[in-house]
Parts: C-alpha cells; sequence; structure tokens
C-alpha cells in the first residue's frame, strides 16, 4: 500500500540504500513476489515462475535486487536483438553463478591455502625434524624417570621453570588487565556514524545437524542492531545435512538471511565451508557466528566503530564469548570462569602487549580483503581460528577485542566436553606444528613478537595439559620420600626444587586469581570460588590432551 511504500522511501534515505532492499529486509515483501511485480510492470519474465528453470540458450539474467527499477529498464533498452532479458532472485543469480564456477569454487575452497603457501597449511603433520625432536625428549625423560628419579625430578621441574614462568606473566598481565577495566558502559561512539554511513555487512553462520535450533538461530540474528538491508546474513549448510535444510525451508526467513548449500567435496569442515561461502560474500566487513551463539545487538557497531578507529592494519576485532548456561553443572561452571578469564583478561591483555591472539571459534570480525589476502581458513586444521589469527599477525595486521558478548552454550556432558577438548588440543598442536616449520628461521618469518607468542599461547598452553598430571606426581614423590625437605640434599637440588615449587604456586594462584576477579566482574560473584576447583579442572585438560 501506498503508506507502506513511503516508509520504506524514508527508511531506504536514512539508510542509504534502495527501497526495495528496505521492503525485502524487512519482511514487507517476499523477494520473490517483488521480482514477479517487477517483471509484469517492466513487460518481461522473471526465472523463478516456472520451479527448477534455469538461464536458457539467448537469455540475460539481470538481478532485480542490485538496481533501481529505472535503472534495469535502461539496462533491458541496451541488449541486443535477438537476446531475452529475465529477472531473477539474489538466490537465483548466486545460483547461475555457482553453476558454472562451483568445481573451481569448491577446489579453491579445500586446496586454495595449501596451494599458495603449502608450508602454512595443515594438510600434511609434523617435519620430520619436529617429530625427531618430540620422540628424543619423551625418550630422555621417560628413561631417566625409569633409571634415576631422584634426579631427573629436579632438573625437570628446572627446565619446566622458563616456559611456566612466561605462562606465568601472561597470566599475571591477565589479572592486571582485568582489574584495570572500567566496566563496560554503553556505546559512546557506536551511533557516531549514521545509518546512512554504515558499509554492508556479511555474517556467515556454518550450521551442521542444527535443525532443532534454527528458530533460536533466526531470532538471534535478526536481533542485530543494524539496518537490515545493509546486513546479509548466509547459513552456510551441507549438501549432505537434508534435516537442516528442511528445518530452513519450512521456515519464514527475513530478506536478509538466506541459505547457501556447500558442494560434498573434500573434508567435511567448518572452514572449507567458511571459504566456500566467503566467495558469496561482496561486503567489505564480515563476522562468524555458530548457530548457538546470541550475539548483543551493538556489536557490529561496536566491530565496526574499532575498525574505524584502529586504521587499516586492524584486520580482524575479535568479541568477547560468554557462556549463558553456568548453572547446569560443575563442568559449565569451570567453562564459564575458564572463558571469562580468557575472553576479558587474557586475550585484552595480549592487545596491550602487542602479542598475537588466536582467534575464538565464533564473533570473529574481519576486513574481508584482508582475510582473503591471507589465505582464509585452513580447511585441515581443526582449530582454524587459533592459526588464522597467527597468519594474520605473521602478514602484520593486527587483531583487536572489544567489551561486548557473545552468549554461548557450554557442554555439560563429560563426554560431549572431552571430545570438544580433545579437538581443540589437536588443533593447537596443529598450529603451533605448522608455524615452527622452519625451525630457527621460524622466529624470522614470524618476527619476534609472533614468535613469543607463539611459544607462549600455543606452546606453553599445550606443555601445561601435557605435562602437569607429571609435575603433580614428581610433587607427590618429593614430599612423600622425604626430599622435598631434606636438609642433607645438595644445595643445588633445593634451589632447583624451590624455585620450580613457587613457579608452580605462582601458576595455580595467577590463573585462579585471574578466573575469580573475571568472574566478579561479570556479577557473578557466586561463580568466583569455582576458582578454587580449577586444578581438577586443567586435571580433565591433561586427560583431554592423551587422548
Amino acid at each position: 500500500d501506498t503508506a507502506t511504500l513511503r516508509k520504506a522511501e524514508r527508511i531506504a534515505v536514512e539508510w542509504a540504500v534502495l527501497p526495495h532492499e528496505v521492503l525485502i529486509a524487512l519482511g514487507w515483501i517476499d523477494e520473490r513476489e517483488y521480482v514477479a511485480a517487477l517483471g509484469a510492470a517492466l513487460g518481461i519474465d522473471w526465472l523463478g515462475r516456472t520451479p527448477g528453470r534455469t538461464q536458457g540458450a539467448g537469455e540475460v539474467v539481470i538481478s532485480a535486487y542490485a538496481m533501481r527499477p529505472q535503472v534495469i529498464r535502461e539496462r533491458i533498452s541496451l541488449i541486443p536483438t535477438g537476446q531475452q532479458p529475465v529477472l531473477a532472485t539474489r538466490r537465483e543469480v548466486d545460483a547461475i553463478h555457482m553453476a558454472g564456477a562451483e568445481a573451481a569454487l569448491i577446489d579453491h575452497a579445500i586446496e586454495g591455502l595449501w596451494r599458495a603457501n603449502p608450508r602454512a597449511s595443515a594438510r600434511y603433520g609434523a617435519e620430520t625434524w619436529q617429530a625427531l625432536v618430540a620422540a628424543a625428549v619423551a625418550g630422555l625423560f621417560l628413561g631417566g624417570v625409569a633409571v634415576a628419579p631422584e634426579i631427573v625430578a629436579p632438573f625437570v621441574m628446572a627446565l619446566l621453570t622458563l616456559p611456566f614462568l612466561c605462562v606465568v606473566l601472561l597470566r599475571t598481565a591477565a589479572l592486571v588487565e582485568l582489574l584495570r577495566q572500567r566496566r563496560a558502559k554503553g556505546g559512546e561512539m557506536l551511533r557516531s556514524v549514521p545509518d546512512a554511513e554504515l558499509p554492508r555487512y556479511s555474517a556467515l553462520v556454518p550450521l551442521y545437524r542444527e535443525a532443532e535450533i534454527v528458530p533460536d538461530l533466526v531470532e538471534a540474528m535478526a536481533a542485530i542492531d543494524y539496518p537490515s538491508a545493509k546486513l546479509e546474513i548466509l547459513l552456510v549448510l551441507e549438501a549432505s545435512d537434508t534435516d537442516t535444510r528442511e528445518a530452513l525451508a519450512g521456515l519464514d526467513l527475513p530478506g536478509n538471511i538466506r541459505p547457501v548449500v556447500v558442494p560434498e567435496k573434500g573434508p567435511r569442515t567448518k572452514p572449507k565451508a567458511l571459504n566456500y561461502a566467503l566467495e558469496l560474500v561482496k561486503s567489505p566487513y564480515v563476522v562468524v557466528y555458530d548457530a548457538e551463539d546470541i550475539p548483543e545487538p551493538d556489536q557490529l557497531r561496536r566491530a565496526l566503530a574499532t575498525f574505524m578507529k584502529g586504521g587499516t592494519e586492524i584486520a580482524c576485532v575479535q568479541a568477547r564469548l560468554g557462556i549463558h548456561n553456568a548453572r547446569q553443572g560443575w563442568l559449565a561452571r569451570q567453562f564459564t570462569i575458564e572463558y571469562a578469564s580468557l575472553f576479558d583478561g587474557q586475550l585484552p591483555a595480549l592487545q596491550r602487549l602487542g602479542l598475537p591472539i588466536p582467534l575464538g571459534g565464533t564473533s570473529n570480525h574481519f576486513r574481508v580483503d584482508r582475510l582473503k589476502q591471507v589465505g582464509g581458513w585452513d580447511p585441515y586444521n581443526v582449530t582454524e581460528d587459533a592459526d588464522l589469527g597467527f597468519r594474520l599477525a605473521r602478514a602484520g595486521y593486527r587483531t583487536l577485542t572489544i567489551p561486548t558478548t557473545t552468549w554461548e552454550e557450554a557442554p555439560i556432558a563429560l563426554g560431549s566436553w572431552v571430545r570438544q577438548r580433545t579437538r581443540w588440543l589437536k588443533g593447537w598442536m596443529q598450529t603451533y606444528l605448522v608455524h615452527t616449520r622452519r625451525g630457527a628461521g621460524s622466529r624470522r618469518a614470524l618476527g619476534w613478537r609472533t614468535w613469543l607468542g607463539l611459544h607462549v599461547l600455543m606452546g606453553g598452553m599445550l606443555l601445561s595439559a601435557l605435562v602437569h598430571p607429571f609435575v603433580l606426581v614428581a610433587i607427590a614423590w618429593l614430599a612423600l620420600s622425604g626430599d622435598l625437605l631434606a636438609p642433607d640434599a645438595e644445595i643445588w637440588e633445593r634451589v632447583l626444587v624451590w624455585i620450580g615449587l613457587t613457579n608452580f604456586a605462582l601458576g595455580y594462584a595467577s590463573a585462579m586469581l585471574a578466573a575469580a576477579v573475571a568472574s566478579w566482574r561479570r556479577g557473578w560473584r557466586w561463580l568466583s570460588l569455582e576458582a578454587l576447583l580449577m586444578p581438577v579442572y586443567w586435571l580433565l585438560i591433561s586427560f583431554a590432551s592423551y587422548r
């Protein structure tokens, strides 16, 4: 009706978009209905009138969404005699594009990074020298424990002092960061950019066997505070996932949300799906969300403000992740304080120190050109997010964090948690191996900050998970044998042992304090005491590291 059209025209001026984009994005008209009406007004056919129809010989497909009707009319007048214009929706235009390029696109999604830079891909495992070094260290340790445990124990504690000290310093920096942060206030600079000047933004949401939560996902995406005609949300589906595809087909999706189906080829992984969908993104900025995510509505505006303030060297902005089901068991509570410490304390501390930030698996906002420049995501790395964070740093770009949260659900069953954590640890190991393949040359290739961050973050985290149980056993053995306080021990032995014990105690204290403070600042005072049980949680992480 006339009133709706006038309202759409007014909003279109405010957003600096076309009126029909507003009508479709706000759900006031279905895109197919718009194309049919436009075709009737212009006196030309539209592709979707016949189900299953594709572009025929002599037909010139015109996107009804991309241009004003007047421009389309002018375009039609320029079509040579003998060719027939036909209108199409965005999905139909994408389908035509994919039909001719699908094989090349899926091949690039799988092998693009590998072909451009084989050493940057986790397609193959460790280098021979890496495997030999790992085997030699493990052999020396096990042999020493079997032959002379009373000598090996203090030496091992001494050798672990430096890497553990680095981890302690990082956790202390996170604690300091938490204590100096002011509680996040509303967005003072969020509205400084008028809607008309906001750029177009895309969101990629990979789905696999998520049929049950599709309605909640659509609701969460629709709640994002951004001009909907400038926000394109692509739900990325696997071709074999018929349940989720049927669930989406049964919904009346908003006009700015549409599915993208990834062909069945190569590894069925999230990064492969993201690489494929990235080729459909026409916006200068893109964000990745998971199916269960509930981002705070202002997140895109905050991310954009950070990009604009930080300059072109900012390739990525990482939002914080939080857990909304902390009351569903001990594991969920531990997961909650772990995330609070990581995203509220450790990652902002890394930013302040100028160190690389290993990305979380969701709520990563990218400049699309920078993302493509570094090769996108590695489809062979199961923690493609952490790997991408280091590749961005390696290319000279920075990642910043923003104080806005995406809410997720923590696993509450031990089996699910162990499988997830095992996958993460495997991916962190892949990332560490990939970025240290050049041996001594890695420091020159990475730069000293990225090199240091890699060893402290990936190396320190993996080492902590692997040796934590052995350190506890060594302490117990020294205590029970009387060697811990033995006055007749050599002075160097006592010094080594007490340095190791002090380091160990500081590690426990800094981690638990950071988690407690992060929980307190989030308003979860009831969770602060959960930090006392973190050592038990760490033993579960160690178990997952050996699976």
